[in-house]
């Protein structure tokens, strides 16, 4: 006969240690929880910062080539009488060279004023006509720009929605994704590579190619 078999542990000894160990088990279960919540909280907070720097970074592409754009819009508004909000150009200095002892000749009396036509009463005063707006060629350097505008320029009759071209490039249902596509629709609309087209009776945006850009 054994020990156990002769002296045998009563059944409250085996229940106090079960339940010692499960408070045990309860505390580290605990410590655990707050370690994952803790991470989880860092893991997000590391993300939307990415976020927001990817956001800088194309917002900060889309302004390399304002430029070009600006000078036309200038042109433009000069056309109409508009004055853009910028200081006068430069005047640019030309040297003459002084004239040699042989070539100098003595000064001439100014010629008199010639006095301007005077056009008949009946005649009405022309109008110039401005020439049509063109708008400068747009550098697209972004991968994912470049990428909504080879889409949306497959088919430029037909207005794209954010789902359409969701489905396209394969852009996953979560949230951030999504948020990062229309960020970059916006940016495409804000430089001018973009136009907004809307449906009657549809609350959703649609946008069109204006083909007036390239890529680098």
């Amino acid at each position: 006969m054994t020990y156990q078999e002769a002296f045998p542990s009563p059944p409250g000894e085996f229940e106090d240690e079960a339940a010692h160990v499960v408070r045990q088990c309860d505390v580290l279960v605990g410590q655990s929880d707050e370690r994952i919540e803790k991470l989880n909280a860092a893991l997000s907070h590391e993300t939307e910062k990415r976020n927001a720097v990817l956001a800088l970074r194309e917002e900060a592409l889309s302004l390399q080539g304002v430029a070009p754009r600006m000078w036309s819009m200038r042109a433009q508004a000069r056309q109409y009488g508009i004055t853009p909000g910028q200081t006068e150009p430069p005047v640019t200095l030309r040297v003459v060279p002084s004239p040699s002892e042989s070539d100098r000749d003595p000064p001439q009396a100014p010629a008199p004023p010639s006095q301007p036509p005077v056009p008949p009463e009946d005649s009405a005063p022309a109008v110039e006509t401005p020439e049509p707006f063109q708008p400068a060629e747009i550098i697209i350097r972004s991968k994912k720009q470049q990428e909504v505008l080879t889409v949306i320029a497959s088919r430029p009759d037909l207005p794209w929605g954010t789902e359409d071209l969701a489905k396209i490039l394969g852009t996953p249902q979560e949230p951030r994704a999504r948020k990062s596509l229309r960020n970059c629709l916006r940016l495409l609309l804000e430089c001018g590579a973009l136009e907004r087209v809307r449906r009657e009776g549809d609350r959703h945006t649609y946008y069109r190619s204006r083909q007036n850009w390239k890529f680098i």
